[in-house]
């Protein structure tokens, strides 16, 4: 799996996309400390497309289950014969660290981020917290940059595919990305959503969906109040939908992680958000969130596409809420 050679650095990442896309910044601070050495990356198997993608790593690999003893016993064994120097440990989670237990006391030199003050997973979405690397940064002498994370080199992976193109999936002219949350918590309507695609096709935006397979079924409500929406949940991996959301004209989310793959690559637009409280970390992005005091259910779908008319991202407005609403 991982080959031998000096001065070998690993790169631990395996918890979730937004916390992948939010360690970006460091990934580049790790290649410019170390630009001769060899580095690999363990992580999830969904983001080892997008890892491959980038410059930053010579070997991407995914970490097994580790509850397997068989399978754990074996992947430690070839992760010692690869000999690493450094290990840089960016998720700071329970498997990372079972990782570092197996390494044993004579392991290389590892790394940590700072452990989230609780648990993050995919349905926790913008709103859970992310693994702090400044204490690692700090203890490994490296300079991360404070800057905006930024995956437009994820565009030019596969550029010339047909299916990096929004074409592929029968999209045509200008179109918006609806990125609705896995927690069904934080999420917006299917009304709310189908409201928003009615006045997206009546004025020339196609409405796309996007997301994961589990959303599938909530892709079908909205479609039965808007058959203008082109359901792709399920349908595309990070590269592609990191290509759709720079081709789009601007984003609508209740929280979804896909969030922040979005806006990476400097996509616009609007967040649904349960109270102010839960403002998600996208700091110094153009995107505004609205938030109603009777829930997330309350926030009218006019007002969303208001919202993204002030910012200049839609052609104007409905004539009205009931012409715009028709179905």
């Amino acid at each position: 799996m991982f080959g031998r050679k000096e001065a070998n650095i690993l790169v631990v990442k395996a918890d979730s996309l937004a916390g992948f896309i939010a360690a970006e910044p460091a990934f580049a601070a790790i290649r410019e400390a170390h630009p001769k050495s060899k580095i690999s990356l363990l992580t999830t198997g969904p983001l080892q497309r997008v890892a491959r993608a980038s410059s930053y790593f010579d070997q991407v690999a995914g970490i097994p289950n580790l509850r397997d003893a068989d399978a754990r016993k074996e992947f430690v064994k070839q992760l010692k014969l690869a000999k690493f120097e450094k290990v840089y440990d960016l998720a700071g989670n329970d498997a990372s660290k079972k990782l570092q237990s197996a390494m044993g006391p004579f392991g290389p030199k590892w790394f940590s981020a700072s452990t989230p003050s609780r648990r993050r997973d995919a349905k926790a979405g913008l709103f859970a917290p992310l693994p702090d690397v400044g204490a690692l940064a700090s203890n490994a002498g490296i300079e991360v940059e404070e800057r905006l994370p930024d995956l437009h080199w994820a565009l030019s992976a596969r550029k010339d595919s047909a299916n990096m193109k929004p074409s592929w999936y029968g999209i045509s002219g200008p179109f918006g990305l609806l990125l609705p949350s896995l927690n069904e918590a934080n999420r917006w309507t299917p009304s709310g959503y189908a409201g928003l695609a009615s006045m997206m096709a009546i004025a020339g935006f196609m409405p796309v969906l996007a997301g994961s397979k589990e959303l599938h079924d909530f892709g079908d409500a909205i479609a039965d109040e808007a058959p203008q929406l082109v359901d792709l949940t399920g349908k595309t991996d990070h590269l592609q939908l990191a290509a759709l959301a720079h081709e789009a004209a601007f984003f609508v989310s209740d929280g979804a992680e896909e969030v922040h793959l979005a806006v990476s690559v400097g996509c616009e637009g609007v967040l649904i958000t349960k109270n102010q409280s839960s403002e998600p970390a996208i700091d110094g992005r153009h995107v505004v969130s609205l938030t109603s005091g009777d829930g997330v259910g309350a926030v009218e779908p006019v007002f969303v596409w208001r919202t993204l008319s002030n910012m200049g991202l839609s052609a104007g407005q409905p004539d009205s809420p009931q012409s715009a609403s028709a179905r």
